[in-house]
């Protein structure tokens, strides 16, 4: 799974689906209960997930009957790379592959592989929109 090998958490997983899910959706305010069977996840682990990108400005939340999140930004304006930070922070500097501490940084030949894997992922997370990712979903909703 490509969420393994660039160590991309489930819950980050998660909140690019949902925006791309909710963009895809327009003016629609979207509900938990609803996105969460149409992408079939639980939840209450999706509704943790959209109060933090509520918090963050990314999603607005509408309470009430016909409530539910719109985007809070255009699509355009939030990158992937924005979301991977708000939950996970920095990628990982030049690290070993092992990560075992009697890994010797000048010897090992992981660090400049790394190094490469990490210049790549940033620079395509800043280039990948919500709106690119929306079009996943456009021919779902």
């Amino acid at each position: 799974m490509i969420t393994k090998l660039l160590n991309i958490s489930e819950r980050v997983n998660l909140a690019f689906h949902a925006l791309g899910y909710i963009a895809a959706a327009g003016d629609e305010n979207i509900s938990a209960k609803q996105m969460a069977a149409d992408i079939q996840v639980s939840e209450t682990y999706l509704s943790k997930v959209l109060q933090v990108l509520v918090r963050n400005g990314y999603l607005v939340s509408k309470r009430g009957s016909g409530g539910g999140h719109v985007l809070g930004k255009r699509p355009q304006e939030i990158t992937v790379y924005d979301i991977y930070m708000l939950f996970e922070g920095p990628l990982p500097d030049n690290s070993c592959l092992f990560d075992h501490q009697y890994c010797d940084e000048a010897a090992c030949m992981f660090h400049g592989v790394t190094a490469k894997v990490r210049r790549i992922m940033e620079k395509e997370f800043r280039e990948i929109t919500v709106a690119r990712l929306m079009k996943n979903y456009e021919r779902r909703i």
